[in-house]
């Protein structure tokens, strides 16, 4: 809920209203004449309490609001009285029931539980749903009446359901069969496990329906979770709209429910809306009326929906416009000044939809689908059955505005969305233990899908990037978490919508792919829908029918619950060291957990996997079969005698890093491959995804100590002459932990001369002319390169963005008037205000303040962070935390990451982070944004003093945040022991090739 800002003279209580200079004036009282007027007064006390008992009207505390609302109908015999107790706080309230006044106990018990799960003795079978909001100022509140239907599997006197932060008004349950009343003889609430339990005076008997109607009245938040509210202007007017955010546990602010994915119903849904706004839900309109009572409200009654789970029921109350496909069943809805921007969105989507009713070979089963772009929306998109909701940053494309990497930006999200329709919306997870088969699954066909419809793009090469070698930074720690997780409260359930369950989920399922074969995978795929639609699943499920698919077609022998489990059920991944005897050909295979900080696991208890091997020779050179040529089955090691290879001849294993695992090789092959990598003419032969793997794989070796870093930099060397996207960006990503630990240092100045010298030729050739259409993978080639030599200070660069941002500082409109190219902006924009002052950040934020296109404000939103000014950055970081300063909360965690992204702004993000701690709690309302910008904040802490730092602050505040905290302790403790170990031994490899770099320029 929005905070009103208080007056400045009560800022500090001592609010001062007498400003009289004059005499004091007063009449005097004897001591006896002032005894009878107390007497009389305390008398007349009593009798106005005595009249306010009898004829006031009934509190009804609304726990969201924080204010107590009054209902006009009471009866004197429903108040009750109870005794006070020390051991629970209770509030007892009262609510019309189906026979009479029933007595409502709230516990509000805070101890921690576990056991969140909801009593299986009953399951909803259909909701009627009928919501009013009211999206006005002052009274953001919403009506409801929902309906359900409910079966009881095993007899029972109590019926169980969620609901959080909603007040009933009545309560009545009855026989489906002939209507008849069952008493319902109390209501308890179970605070910590957002239960309503009703008690029923008779047992409801097994295989029985019931009918329960609930009344009740919600709150239209702010926190961007269940039925909240959300604000934008266009052309300076301030317009209301409200929108749904249910998954995970959060369709329960709006209505009571069964709220477990795996407890599925049907829903039939009416929204009223004032007349001069329009209404969305998952399935199609089929009918409208006038409100009964308000005459300026129109209902929207919409058709009833297939089986699904309860966090997948959206609908949304704007002032939109949309457009239509040309078969009037896919449409996209966007602010009306914005809409001209969904078109890319509307001409990919229906595109990606047939691709992947193919895929599936299963028809989409609603008769629409409906995607919006939302101003406020906390996660990037969600797939809502039917009604796709989007930031509109993840959905908007502005040709000409926005830079070209954001068009692939809403290929990708569009797809994961489209995808989940099938993997999440039909076939459901049982429990959010196995999240990743929805988010998982979602995150590998979105590249599968787009690769599909823009071949161009290369996007398979990319996934290895985004989802493989990224992951693999926090599973590397020992705080990580296998896929599929036991969770219980929606704190647990939270955390684990992380780059395990999306990237780990998704490089699984593309290894197993592989070693399946696609023949094999897209059947068992095909079987496991076919035979769950409609349902809820296990990823048993799933390894059965790829098991069965693999058997029929002979193309597996292994069960695949076997060999998945090992990667499903453990934390982590495995490093597969290959050593080979030149003398006899013998190569030995070992695998061993890989972890960041290298003495925290025991070798010898550690776990083990089904790895499929893949792999090539000099003399082959086959880079195209990914399918394994031999597996570790759960074993250490293994030793192979029969593979042919000459002793002067590289090997490479792990073709195209289909299988989530590093390489290692024995120091004799690294030099063999840091030779053939070195040779201009012939380090081609190996296939772009395999160098940038060899890049990632021995960096990241080298970080975690199990190879010499000397050779891992010596491997670096050969990207000097790398013309391709993929190895670059990985040499780039590797390099940054470099860049990020030595930026403090004194040896900074060679490390920054060394990469220079590597990305100079690239920057040259790539340029600052962009050509028209040019492919993405290049304008993200261009991005990354630009971005890094102008953060390196080269000159050049630094002097052409200067230049494009003075002149667009000198233009008469300069919110009209932009000739820097989309694609060139973040550079230019970030050297512009770091390389000036306030006047160059004003610009900045002045031109933040005025667009609206949702690319540029992102893009400016960063940009902003890249002052060396202190107190600039003090000030932004400020501005992210009111309400009235244009930043959006969604964005709160981006301006935090922007300022800690130097050397200059991480101490002061940190500081500001600790010293307005409780603020930022009551601001964001969200753990998992909490988490978030404690992430970013602290990824540059590298000493020891820091780290002890960081360990009081999460010991005396944020101890209670989870996993990710224990994540954020374990890599910096990681990053002080990376200096320890290895800064003395980086520091003489620069020394030596900055040494021998100036032989060569002098000679």
């Amino acid at each position: 809920m929005t905070q009103g800002r208080e007056p400045l003279t009560i800022m500090d209580g001592n609010l001062q209203t007498d400003f009289s200079t004059k005499t004091k004036r007063g009449v005097y009282l004897s001591k006896s004449l002032t005894f009878v007027i107390l007497v009389i007064f305390a008398l007349a006390l009593v009798a106005t309490a005595f009249i306010v008992y009898n004829f006031a009207a009934c509190p009804r505390t609304d726990h969201l609001a924080n204010v107590t609302k009054y209902e006009h109908i009471c009866d004197q015999s429903k108040l009750l009285v109870i005794p006070l107790s020390t051991e629970n706080s209770k509030s007892v309230t009262l609510v019309e029931s189906t026979t009479n006044t029933v007595e409502i106990t709230t516990s509000e018990n805070e101890n921690a539980v576990k056991d969140v799960r909801l009593p299986n003795n009953i399951k909803p079978d259909r909701y009627i749903l009928r919501l009013t909001p009211y999206i006005f100022e002052g009274n953001f509140t919403f009506d409801g009446e929902v309906s359900i239907v409910i079966t009881v599997k095993n007899k029972t006197n109590t019926v169980t359901f969620h609901g959080v932060e909603l007040s009933f008004h009545k309560i009545e349950l009855y026989k489906k069969v002939d209507g008849k009343a069952v008493k319902i003889v109390r209501r308890t609430e179970d605070v910590p496990r957002q239960f309503h339990i009703l008690t029923t005076a008779e047992d409801l008997i097994a295989g029985q329906q019931y009918v329960l109607n609930i009344t009740f009245t919600g709150i239209l938040n702010d926190n961007l979770h269940g039925f909240y509210r959300s604000l934008y202007e266009e052309k300076k007017d301030k317009r209301w709209i409200a929108v749904t955010q249910f998954q995970a546990t959060d369709a329960r602010r709006a209505f009571p429910c069964w709220d477990e994915p795996a407890l599925k119903a049907k829903f039939t849904i009416s929204i009223a809306r004032p007349n001069n706004l329009t209404s969305i839900s998952n399935m199609n309109i089929v009918g409208r009326e006038a409100h009964e009572i308000l005459s300026d409200y129109t209902w929207d009654h919409y058709a009833e929906s297939l089986p699904m789970s309860t966090y997948l029921v959206a609908f949304v109350v704007t002032d939109f416009a949309n457009m239509t496909d040309s078969k009037n069943n896919f449409s996209v809805w966007a602010r009306k000044e914005a809409l001209p921007s969904a078109a890319y969105a509307l001409d990919i989507g229906p595109k990606i939809l047939k691709f992947l009713e193919e895929y599936y070979k299963i028809k989409f089963p609603l008769p629409k689908i409906d995607m919006i772009a939302l101003p406020d929306f906390k996660a990037g998109a969600m797939e809502n059955w039917g009604l796709l909701t989007f930031r509109e940053i993840a959905m908007l494309y502005d040709v000409g505005v926005s830079p070209t990497t954001a068009k692939a930006r809403v290929a990708s999200v569009v797809a994961h969305e489209i995808a989940h329709q099938w993997f999440g919306n039909l076939v459901t997870p049982a429990w959010w233990s196995d999240i990743w088969l929805n988010e998982g699954f979602a995150s590998y066909v979105e590249y599968v899908a787009v690769d599909a419809v823009e071949k161009s793009w290369k996007l398979m090469e990319v996934f290895v990037l985004n989802e493989v070698q990224s992951v693999f930074k926090l599973d590397a720690l020992t705080s990580s978490h296998q896929i599929s997780v036991e969770v219980g409260n929606p704190e647990e359930i939270g955390a684990i919508f992380d780059k395990i369950s999306y990237g780990k989920g998704s490089a699984i399922l593309r290894m197993m792919n592989h070693f399946l074969t696609d023949d094999v995978f897209n059947a068992g795929i095909t079987d496991y829908l076919n035979a769950k639609k409609f349902g809820d699943a296990e990823q048993r499920d799933l390894w059965s029918a790829l098991t069965n698919a693999a058997r029929e077609r002979k193309a597996f022998d292994a069960d695949v619950g076997v060999v998945m489990d090992s990667w499903t059920l453990q934390t982590g991944f495995p490093v597969l060291t290959i050593t080979r005897d030149y003398k006899t050909g013998v190569i030995t295979f070992k695998q061993e957990r890989f972890v960041l900080i290298n003495d925290t696991l025991d070798g010898n208890n550690s776990s083990v996997w089904w790895i499929p091997v893949s792999y090539t020779t000099a003399a082959e050179k086959d880079f195209l079969s990914t399918r394994p040529k031999l597996w570790l089955r759960g074993e250490r090691s293994i030793v192979v005698e029969n593979i042919t290879i000459g002793e002067n001849d590289w090997f490479i294993g792990n073709i195209q890093q289909t299988g989530f695992y590093r390489i290692n090789y024995d120091q004799r092959n690294w030099n063999m491959l840091i030779k053939i990598l070195n040779n201009k003419s012939r380090f081609q032969e190996i296939h772009p995804i395999n160098r940038a793997q060899i890049i990632d794989d021995s960096m990241n070796l080298a970080l975690s100590g199990r190879l010499d870093y000397r050779t891992a930099l010596d491997i670096t060397s050969y990207l000097s002459h790398e013309k391709s996207y993929v190895p670059w960006k990985a040499g780039l990503v590797a390099l940054g932990y470099i860049d990020t630990m030595l930026s403090k240092g004194a040896y900074y100045l060679e490390y920054k001369r060394y990469v220079l010298r590597l990305l100079n030729s690239t920057v040259q050739e790539l340029g600052w002319e962009i050509m028209t259409n040019e492919s993405v993978v290049r304008a993200q080639h261009r991005v990354d390169l630009l971005s890094t030599a102008c953060h390196l200070q080269h000159v050049e660069c630094l002097e052409q963005a200067v230049r494009m941002y003075t002149n667009w500082m000198l233009k008469h409109n300069p919110d009209n008037d932009n000739d820097i190219h989309a694609d060139l902006r973040s550079t230019v924009y970030c050297v512009g205000v770091q390389a000036g002052n306030a006047r160059e950040w004003n610009f900045a934020w002045e031109r933040f303040l005025a667009v609206s296109v949702p690319s540029e404000r992102e893009l400016l939103l960063s940009v902003l962070g890249c002052t060396r000014a202190p107190y600039l950055l003090y000030r932004y970081l400020d501005l992210s935390l009111r309400n009235d300063s244009g930043i959006r909360k969604q964005d709160t965690v981006r301006v935090f990451s922007a300022v800690a992204s130097s050397s200059i702004g991480e101490p002061i993000a940190f500081n500001f982070v600790r010293a307005n701690w409780q603020r930022l709690k009551d601001y964001v309302g969200s753990v998992s944004t909490l988490n978030s910008i404690l992430k970013v904040v602290t990824r540059r802490l590298n000493q020891a003093h820091e780290y002890e730092e960081l360990k009081r602050f999460v010991s005396e505040s944020c101890s209670d945040l989870g996993r990710p905290v224990l994540q954020v302790l374990e890599r910096t403790a990681a990053n002080v022991q990376w200096m320890e170990q290895n800064y003395q031994t980086i520091v003489k490899w620069l020394l030596a090739v900055d040494k021998s770099a100036h032989r060569v320029t002098d000679a």
